[in-house]
């Protein structure tokens, strides 16, 4: 498996591009607006993108969802949670001030917890809500993907519709933080961190 970080668009969100090595497939994680490089890559290297995966429906991560089904005809595959999040996807845009990316339709609804293969490379399905309701983080091997839950010292905002901040911390101690310690932290905005510095150092724990 190899894994690309490609930080995009005006809120600075990582976006991920994960390869499956064996047989050149591939899905995106959580696609910002300012995408079309990683895309061009993905053409160029003659990878195949199978889906989009996202951790949640804000604005800052779905920004590039359209484009990518445009171009590719892949599906996205999000929590049923987040639909109501994502049907609002024109009011957040206004809210942030920030380009208005369309309607956007989930293909594949996402289970709050046990394992999906998407490309070959199989996910656990980790429910992480307080950031939003239908937050999921993504367990791949040694690896997690937090969303906007986790990030390196801090959490995820909980002042938008949908979030609550006890419900965050809940998730963290419950669901992320049982991980073992050398699992990597792949995180929706910032650099990345493993679960045992978090445990140890994250102001919000400690």
């Amino acid at each position: 498996m190899r894994i690309t970080t490609f930080e995009n668009g005006p809120f600075m969100v990582n976006t991920y591009l994960v390869v499956n090595e064996e047989t050149s497939g591939a899905f995106i994680i959580d696609p910002g607006s300012d995408i079309r490089p990683l895309l061009d890559r993905i053409e160029r290297d003659g990878v195949r993108l199978e889906a989009i995966v996202n951790t949640h429906g804000h604005i800052d991560h779905v920004a590039g969802v359209n484009l990518i089904k445009k171009r590719f005809e892949v599906p996205l595959y999000l929590n049923a949670g987040d639909e109501d999040m994502l049907a609002s996807v024109g009011v957040q845009a206004r809210m942030f001030g920030v380009g208005d990316p369309g309607p956007i339709a989930i293909d594949v609804r996402l289970p709050d917890s046990g394992t999906v293969t998407v490309a070959g490379i199989t996910l656990e399905v980790l429910h992480t809500p307080g950031h939003s309701k239908g937050s999921l983080s993504f367990l791949i091997g040694d690896t997690v993907f937090t969303g906007d839950a986790l990030f390196n010292f801090s959490i995820g905002r909980t002042d938008l519709p949908g979030g609550s901040y006890a419900e965050l911390i809940e998730s963290i101690r419950n669901r992320i933080f049982t991980l073992p310690d050398a699992t990597k932290v792949l995180c929706g905005h910032g650099p990345a961190t493993d679960i045992g510095t978090e445990k140890r150092l994250n102001p919000f724990f400690n």
